[in-house]
């Protein structure tokens, strides 16, 4: 299972650098869905935020890192309910 963290944890590093905005944010959602407590998604927000944000200034102001941090937290109580077999 760390494995694969760390493999999809690559593949959004990829898709955030190289491919559309659609692509990356749907592999975040699913992501966060999948795996519990992926703090990843919000420094992936972060570095959204650096890349192509439009100087909306200051760490608490990141729109994206905002928005992964209320789905992880969101999303937890959720996942236990969920019975998935990854």
């Amino acid at each position: 299972m760390m494995y694969l963290r760390l493999f999809s944890s690559a593949i959004i590093l990829f898709s955030i650098a190289f491919l559309p905005y659609w692509f990356y944010l749907i592999l975040i959602l699913a992501s966060i869905i999948i795996f519990p407590f992926f703090v990843e998604a919000i420094v992936f927000g972060f570095l959204i935020d650096i890349l192509y944000g439009g100087g909306v200034g200051g760490l608490l102001l990141s729109p994206f890192a905002f928005g992964a941090t209320i789905l992880v937290f969101i999303s937890m109580p959720v996942q236990k309910r969920l019975r998935m077999h990854v």
